[in-house]
Order: structure tokens, then C-alpha cells, then sequence
């Protein structure tokens, strides 16, 4: 046993995969990483069977916590059923916009106990652009909360949306929502690279609406790489792309294999972190052989709850 990036302490799993498993999506957020929004439009990959994907993880002879992100997880074709296979041995977490009409099917059938986290991205520009009302939000979140579900909303703090920040909050609160995060944007705005440059007023913000996000204050601080520390990434933890390549992390594009097809091979032992910028810090401080300690934190990263970003890459994670 070993931590983790979603539980706290020793947990019953060996693996981590963050899996990108598609790219299609129902929104098309203005900050979604560039190169998954650019590619919503052309064409969509053939996403193997949910029952290749099971067996895949489950001749891996390991149980493993398969972290899920897209693209929108739940519009993977048979997305039900491919989480009903792999919570029958393995764990999931899953970043979702919660749009998608089968969220009480997934609570009804999948069980809560196997299931680490959902993150629940609200992307309110896009649902009011689309006509989608938070209370219809709010209800698939309480389906989840109601199912035992540890599910939280994810509040994504690009510029433009700061100063709807307050009013979106209550308006959410009101509707019963009740775990509340928000992130900082990662990525680019008006030639302007962020976290770095937020105001001082921005960071005031920032770090009054973080919630249980405890990692907004450390990106500020400007804890973005780790290059040169021992990392288990590649060992113990992995990316898998959309096409099924397994790859170090989100951060080091290291190649391991193909889990679709069966070539998958990890690592055997730990190397340095090349990486010059790190994309999810969470991660990072997790996988980290040594890792530093944030005062903010105030406990050793690994040991933290929950401290899984979220990244649905509309994130920037």
C-alpha cells in the first residue's frame, strides 16, 4: 500500500492511471487546454470496448485507482458500464462537467464505496451560453451526495470570471450545493501566463474562494517545478492518453507501452523529474519521493485528503 493523491494515509491500491479517456465534450469552454479544444471538433477516435479497457486493468494483476478526465468522461460510449467493470476489482475518481442525463444511472449502479472522489466542474459561461441551468447542476450533484458519493464542485478561476465569482457561489449554495472548490486558471489570457499573473486583488480573491482546494496557495507561490527530484511516476503512477499510450505523467510525455493493446510496461525504478513546468501540482507532491513541504499545507502533501485537482484539462490541470 501506498498514498495517494485522493485518500489520505495507505490506501488499497498499488496503481495510479490518470486516464484522458476521450475527447468528446458537450462544452467548449474558452479555457480548455488548447489542444484538447481544438481537436472537440475534428472527428471523434474510435474509444475501445468498456470491456477491453476492464480487462486491460484487470491483467495488469494489480488494483489499481484509475483517475478519469477527458474531454466529458461520461460520454465515453457505455460510460456506466465500463465504471461498473472496473469498480468490480479496481477504484475510479472521475472529473466531470455533470451535464450528462446518465449520472443517476452511474449512482444507481455503481458503488459509492469504489468510487474516490467526483469532481464536479461548473463552467457556468458555458452552461448559461447553452441554456443549462444550475438547479439542473444542483440535482445531478444531489443524486450523487444522496447515492454516498463524495463529490465536489469545481469552480475554475479564469479572469473574466472573477467578478461573477460571489453570485455564482451563493447561487450554487442556495441550490444545496455544499462542497465548493475553487482552482486557479493555468494557462494563458490576453498574452498574460497564469497562475503567475494574477493581481494582488485577483490573489485576494483567489485565496478567499479556494475551499477545500488547498493548493491555490502554493501555485501562487510559484511551486511549479521539480526538476532533478526523484519521482515514482512511471513506476507506480501513469498518464494513458486518449489513444491508450502510457506515458510517465501529464507533465513528461516518457513512453511505457500501449494499455489498449497489452504493451504496457512500468518502469523500474525512479528517475529524476525532467520537467521544467509541472501541470498538475497535486500530482507532483504526491509522486515525489522527498517532497517539499507547503506551510500552507501544513502536513506533508502526501498525507493530504482529497487533494486530488480535478483537472478535466477544460481546467488546465
Amino acid at each position: 500500500m501506498h498514498t495517494s493523491t485522493t485518500a489520505q494515509a495507505s490506501v488499497p491500491w498499488e496503481w495510479e492511471f490518470d486516464w484522458h479517456l476521450t475527447n468528446r465534450c458537450d462544452f467548449f469552454c474558452e479555457y480548455c487546454h488548447p489542444q484538447i479544444r481544438y481537436v472537440l471538433n475534428r472527428g471523434r477516435l474510435d474509444e475501445p470496448a468498456p470491456e477491453l479497457v476492464v480487462q486491460r486493468f484487470d491483467e495488469l494483476d494489480r488494483v489499481c485507482l484509475v483517475h478519469m478526465s477527458g474531454g466529458e468522461p461520461f460520454l465515453f460510449p457505455a460510460f456506466v458500464e465500463l465504471c461498473e467493470g472496473l469498480t468490480s476489482r479496481h477504484f475510479i475518481s472521475i472529473n466531470t462537467n455533470l451535464a450528462s442525463d446518465d449520472v443517476a444511472a452511474f449512482a444507481a449502479r455503481v458503488p459509492a464505496e469504489r468510487v474516490t472522489k467526483i469532481v464536479a466542474a461548473i463552467h457556468q459561461s458555458e452552461r448559461q451560453m447553452r441554456g443549462l441551468s444550475l438547479g439542473a447542476y444542483a440535482r445531478n450533484y444531489a443524486a450523487l451526495r444522496h447515492g454516498g458519493f463524495d463529490v465536489t464542485a469545481l469552480y475554475v478561476l479564469y479572469p473574466p470570471l472573477l467578478a461573477g465569482l460571489a453570485d455564482d457561489l451563493d447561487r450554487l449554495r442556495s441550490l444545496g450545493v455544499d462542497h465548493i472548490r475553487a482552482k486557479v486558471f493555468k494557462g494563458v489570457y490576453q498574452g498574460v501566463r497564469y497562475p503567475e499573473g494574477y493581481t494582488a486583488d485577483q490573489k485576494m480573491i483567489v485565496l478567499a474562494n479556494s475551499g477545500e482546494y488547498a493548493f491555490n496557495r502554493p501555485y501562487l507561490d510559484g511551486m511549479l517545478s521539480f526538476r532533478g527530484q526523484a519521482c515514482t511516476a512511471g513506476v507506480t503512477s501513469f498518464k494513458v492518453t486518449v489513444t491508450g499510450d502510457v506515458r510517465r505523467c501529464a507533465s513528461v510525455p516518457s513512453g511505457y507501452g500501449n494499455l489498449y493493446d497489452g504493451t504496457f510496461r512500468p518502469r523500474q525504478g525512479n528517475e529524476p523529474c525532467p520537467a521544467k513546468r509541472v501541470l498538475v501540482l497535486s500530482q507532483c507532491l504526491s509522486y515525489l519521493v522527498d517532497p517539499p513541504v507547503h506551510p500552507e499545507l501544513g502536513v506533508e502533501p502526501n498525507d493530504l485528503s482529497s487533494s486530488h485537482e480535478g483537472h478535466s484539462r477544460k481546467a488546465l490541470s
